[in-house]
């Protein structure tokens, strides 16, 4: 994989009738893991202008990263995916649904008692937004960027579940040679289960599943991975203690770059067509 990682700071006026306004161009692939403290949020967007948000944190943090990210213009999510009901990665969903355009919803949906996510799942409905279920069949592709859902096997809609960290969604993300897995709260049960299922789970980044917990990331899985970046999306001295020291370790041992949001903030990768 080649890839450039820009500082794009650059802003153009350009006169439209309207005024001055501010206009962020767009690398033909962003990925960022949004800084929204001890959760989850990522957005990818496409040089077309697709804008894809998994997950949205706790609270509503993600609002401020994205309006640092997108055009004051850009009110368009193509996709939005939840990866599970956890506050952490669901609350900040119901405000982007209420003040942005969102063309589709993805959901793992099991059967779990969360204010944050009944309030999702009522604005979706009230909003008549298209939604689907996440299983192995169930893909989608933006021009030259394609997201393949490795895991669940099956639908979870409905279950309950023992463990919902493990509902999470395993995501290979493809761009030309560029190959980016995201794994939601996927634990070690889930891991084991792609790499028992014989699934290509390689890729060039890895988002920590977990927040970098003990409870993910195993040796096996990491070797399979192969990642040459491991983001770690967390909040700065948590009560969990994630990164956990083991997982920074196994990262140095394989030589993987690791970058942290609870340290670096917001994580953005641009990457070129060379």
């Amino acid at each position: 994989m080649k890839k450039n990682i820009w500082l794009l700071g650059v802003g153009l006026a350009v006169l439209f009738g309207l005024g001055n306004i501010c206009l962020k161009i767009p690398a033909p692939l962003e990925l960022h893991v949004l800084d929204v403290g001890q959760g989850d949020a990522i957005l990818l967007r496409t040089g077309e202008g697709q804008n894809i948000l998994i997950d949205g944190g706790p609270g509503q943090a993600v609002l401020e990263e994205l309006g640092e990210v997108l055009s004051p213009l850009d009110r368009r999510l193509d996709l939005v995916i939840l990866t599970h009901p956890h506050e952490d990665h669901v609350a900040g969903l119901v405000p982007i649904l209420q003040r942005f355009e969102v063309d589709a919803v993805l959901l793992s949906a099991p059967e779990y008692n969360n204010a944050a996510y009944e309030a999702l799942i009522e604005e979706i409905g009230q909003r008549k937004i298209p939604y689907s279920f996440a299983d192995d069949d169930n893909d989608f592709v933006f021009g030259d960027l394609k997201l393949d859902v490795l895991f669940p096997f099956e639908p979870f809609t409905g279950d309950t579940v023992e463990n919902v960290n493990n509902v999470s969604p395993v995501i290979k993300v493809t761009w030309k040679d560029t190959e980016i897995l995201l794994t939601g709260d996927a634990e070690r049960e889930v891991e084991e289960q792609l790499l028992a299922a014989g699934v290509d789970v390689s890729a060039d980044i890895l988002k920590a599943g977990h927040h970098g917990s003990r409870t993910a990331s195993t040796l096996e899985f990491l070797e399979a991975v192969g990642p040459e970046t491991l983001i770690i999306s967390c909040g700065l001295g948590n009560d969990f203690g994630h990164p956990h020291a083991e997982i920074l370790q196994k990262a140095e041992d394989l030589a993987a770059q690791v970058l942290r949001t609870d340290l670096d903030g917001r994580v953005t990768m641009k990457f070129d067509y060379f």
